[in-house]
């Protein structure tokens, strides 16, 4: 059986390079564009993984839509990668965000750009856990 990844985000580029390489790797591949379209695609395909951008329409989109997930027992345990340029963009680091494990369960932070091997890595390894 396939596993399934979700990626969020609202550079269309980005979601088709992710989005072909994921798939011949193997694994199952449902984008989004927003938070909102995010949210019914995690409803309808239950994936096992979560790739997602911090910003999006707003600063903290992908931020504010991690932290509506955990509160779910359903969405909790699925591993989330947030991705963001927000670094380099305004000098914001927001890792300090995703190390409380007990609040934000299965979260790593990534910064963007991202080569596509390194991203493989990183969900394998966090699909493991």
């Amino acid at each position: 059986m396939k596993r399934k990844v979700l990626l969020i985000d609202d550079d269309q580029d980005l979601l088709r390079s992710f989005h072909i390489n994921l798939e011949i790797i193997g694994y199952e591949v449902t984008t989004a564009t927003d938070s909102e379209e995010g949210l019914k695609s995690l409803k309808k395909e239950k994936p096992d993984i979560i790739i997602l951008d911090v910003m999006m329409k707003t600063n903290l989109e992908g931020y504010n839509f991690l932290h509506k997930i955990k509160e779910e027992p359903e969405y909790k345990m699925i591993p989330v990668l947030l991705l963001t340029g927000m670094t380099d963009q305004i000098g914001v680091n927001l890792y300090s965000v995703v190390e409380d494990v007990k609040a934000l369960p299965n979260v790593r932070f990534q910064d963007k750009p991202i080569p596509p091997i390194k991203l493989v890595e990183i969900i394998e390894d966090m699909i493991k856990e």
